[in-house]
């Protein structure tokens, strides 16, 4: 670009350096860069103006010779420039609305930063400025852009930071087991070493599943006792519809992240093919759930008790708030909760606490209970000879509610087949995040509700 340096501190007044950030914490938030977006757009409306008024005079009549052609030569140059400096003001100011828009879904995801990414955002925002004022050139191929894309670099490098110290633990721990004589037994050394070592399967299962493509780690974390994570599948800053899986008791990330993975993957590719848009996807196992072993007896992780579920609630009602409230100037993606068994009873406080969703589709749910009006009524899946389905232990039953909107599940049979790639039920499902749900079923009733109906006659 051939401005001059007095053109360009035009643009150095709206875009100050300083603010942008320098790697030590959050210097700006998203109302600053929207509004420095909006200054920057009126500026280079005014601009354009006067570059269009400025190449005009070159077309006056009368002026005629050489001293005239040179006039309009250094006219038309001086339009020239005029124009690059609006591209300037535009390629920053689209910068702006971007940096507004992923500090606001960041400040939702994770609002105290305890992962780091405010930090990563200011410094890529700088690197981008930097690109819009030089007339876009930099690296060859920046580093892209988005709450997700930021949330996977920081956590990607939070989990190899994490893996080396889990590494140590394990060789520390295996030494002091092979060196007791209960191996371990009397200091726990042996607990302490499979805790470790199933941390470290789970970190080998997110490093299995990352290699996919269009994976990305939005949230990593190690738990009380367990590795807690949430993988995206597909462009989720850019999806127009986002379908978020939250899987049931007995998850967890080294055994079941594979599985669920794929589930979702499937599901995610058929929704995609029905609705046309632009669909991605979240496999949330960003909670401790509940496990089928010595933590029944815990009331703080048993199966039967709400505590897990509400302790895992707020981070997943952050993910939701920060995947819904995107974007500025145009239109949030539509959210679609799909929550399997004790998924449901997270979802159902994560919900309570406010966080924004337009549609819940519930798979073989213990109980359903509304904490607020806002939730929309639920999609119900209901599979055949599901005895979790109609225990009733978390609330009443989904599926005999007047607003619920029951979906098929012909071929499934049981508690765990809702999403199997292929199936009745999970294409149902899929018609749900496309947008376009089938017919609703009639409500169908089995041994247990009619042993259920006995028991209240009784």
């Amino acid at each position: 670009m051939n401005l001059h340096a007095s053109d360009r501190s035009c643009c150095a007044l709206l875009v100050d350096d300083d603010a942008v950030g320098d790697g030590m914490g959050v210097l700006w938030h998203a109302d600053d860069m929207w509004t420095r977006h909006t200054t920057l757009v009126a500026f280079g409306v005014r601009l354009a103006v006067v570059a269009d008024r400025v190449r005009s005079i070159g077309g006056l009549y009368g002026w005629d010779g050489e001293a005239a052609d040179a006039a309009r030569s250094a006219v038309t140059a001086l339009a020239d420039d005029l124009d690059d400096a609006v591209a300037t003001l535009r390629r920053t100011a689209a910068v702006a609305a971007r940096a507004g828009d992923d500090r606001a879904s960041l400040s939702l995801w994770d609002p105290d930063d305890h992962t780091g990414a405010a930090s990563e955002l200011d410094a890529r925002v700088a690197l981008e400025f930097a690109r819009a004022q030089a007339d876009g050139v930099g690296p060859a191929e920046p580093a892209p852009s988005g709450p997700a894309a930021i949330l996977d670099a920081v956590n990607r490098a939070r989990m190899e930071r994490t893996r080396a110290g889990l590494v140590e633990v394990e060789r520390s721990l295996a030494a002091e087991v092979d060196r007791s004589l209960f191996g371990g037994l009397l200091t726990d050394a042996d607990a302490g070493l499979e805790q470790t070592r199933a941390r470290l399967a789970s970190i080998d299962a997110l490093t299995t599943v990352l290699a996919l493509p269009g994976r990305r780690l939005v949230h990593f974390e190690e738990g009380p006792r367990r590795t807690v994570a949430a993988v995206s599948i597909g462009d989720v800053d850019a999806a127009d519809r986002l379908a978020v899986f939250v899987p049931g008791a007995g998850t967890t990330v080294d055994g079941d992240l594979l599985h669920h993975d794929a589930e979702a993957a499937a599901v995610v590719a058929a929704a995609g093919t029905m609705s046309g848009s632009v669909v991605a996807g979240i496999s949330w196992l960003g909670y401790e759930a509940p496990q089928w072993n010595s933590e029944l007896v815990n009331p703080d992780s048993s199966v039967a008790s709400r505590t897990p579920a509400t302790t895992g609630a707020p981070a997943l009602a952050r993910a939701l708030d920060g995947l819904h409230g995107r974007r500025h100037g145009s239109e949030a993606p539509v959210v679609t909760v799909i929550a399997h068994s004790y998924g449901t009873v997270l979802a159902a406080e994560a919900l309570g606490r406010g966080a924004a969703v337009d549609d819940v589709v519930l798979m073989g749910s213990p109980g359903w209970q509304d904490t607020t009006p806002d939730i929309p009524a639920p999609y119900v899946a209901e599979a055949r000879w599901d005895p979790v389905a109609d225990l009733g232990w978390f609330g009443p039953d989904p599926s005999e509610r007047s607003d619920a909107v029951l979906l098929p599940t012909d071929g499934s049979s049981g508690h765990g087949d809702y999403l199997v790639p292929g199936s009745t039920s999970a294409r149902g499902i899929a018609a749900v995040v496309a947008g376009v749900p089938g017919t609703p079923q009639p409500r169908r009733m089995d041994v247990a509700d009619l042993a259920r109906l006995l028991v209240r006659l009784l």
